[in-house]
C-alpha cells in the first residue's frame, strides 16, 4: 500500500531526470495524502508532458477514497481496465512513508536520493492512483507492498507503449536499490507537511512512573 508520499524535486530536477518542464509554481511537499494535487507525468503525443493531479479516486467504493491498484490483478479488475489500456501516468514522488505498525512509520528512497516515477493510472472520474507490486528483501520486513518504480528504461514502455509493453514492465521493484528507516509518528496526521518528517526518528524510551519504581 501506498497512501503518503514526498515530491521535494525541483523544476530543474524534474527537466534533468524526465525531460519535462512544470511552469507552475512548484513547493516542496513532505506529506502528500489523498485527495491532494501533485505532479504527474502522462505520454503527450511521442513525448513526456507534467500536470498536476488529484491523488486518489472517489465514487468507486461508496465511502471510500481508492489510491491503490493492485499490479497482479489490473487487467482483471474493471475500475481499473480503461485506464490501463489509455491513461498511464509516472506519479513523481521522491520517496514513499510506510508503516511497519501502527506508531511506527518508515521513510522508503533511492539510495542515491534520485526523484522516482511511480506507475500510475488516470481514471476517468478524476484524479490517479498508485499501482503497486508485491515488496521483496528488506522492503517486505516493512510491509508487503510497495509502490511499482518503474526503472528509468521502462517509462516510455508504461507511458507510450501497448497494453503488453506496459504489462512487461511489472517486473519485481529490487529492495536492495533503497534505503528505509524510521520516522516520526507526525507524518500520520496529514496538516503536518515540513522537511522534519523525513528526518531519522528514535522513539523516546519508556519511562516508569515513581510509584512503580517503589516496588521494583
Amino acid at each position: 500500500m501506498c497512501g503518503r508520499f514526498t515530491v521535494t524535486a525541483t523544476p530543474d530536477e524534474l527537466f534533468s531526470r524526465f525531460g519535462v518542464s512544470l511552469t507552475s509554481n512548484l513547493q516542496p511537499r513532505w506529506n502528500v495524502a489523498p485527495s491532494q494535487s501533485t505532479p504527474i507525468i502522462q505520454a503527450n503525443g511521442f513525448d513526456r508532458g507534467v500536470t498536476m493531479a488529484r491523488f486518489g479516486v472517489d465514487n468507486i467504493i461508496p465511502h471510500k477514497t481508492l489510491i491503490n491498484a493492485r499490479s497482479e490483478t489490473i487487467t482483471q479488475k474493471a475500475a481499473f481496465q480503461d485506464a490501463f489500456r489509455n491513461h498511464r501516468c509516472l506519479v513523481i514522488a521522491s520517496g514513499w512513508y510506510e508503516w511497519k505498525e501502527k506508531g511506527k512509520p518508515y521513510h522508503i528512497q533511492l539510495r542515491d536520493g534520485r526523484v522516482m516515477g511511480f506507475a500510475g493510472l488516470l481514471l476517468p472520474q478524476g484524479g490517479f492512483v498508485i499501482v503497486t507490486s508485491a515488496a521483496t528483501g528488506a522492503l517486505s520486513t516493512i510491509h508487503h507492498r510497495v509502490p511499482h518504480v518503474l526503472a528509468q528504461t521502462q517509462w516510455d514502455s508504461w507511458l507510450m507503449g501497448d497494453s503488453d509493453d506496459a504489462r512487461a514492465t511489472f517486473t519485481a521493484v529490487n529492495s536492495d536499490y533503497f534505503n528505509a528507516y524510521p520516522v516520526s509518528p507526525d507524518v500520520g496526521n496529514v496538516r503536518h507537511d515540513h522537511a522534519g518528517l523525513v528526518a531519522p526518528y528514535e522513539a523516546p524510551p519508556a519511562t516508569t512512573s515513581p510509584q512503580a519504581d517503589l516496588f521494583s
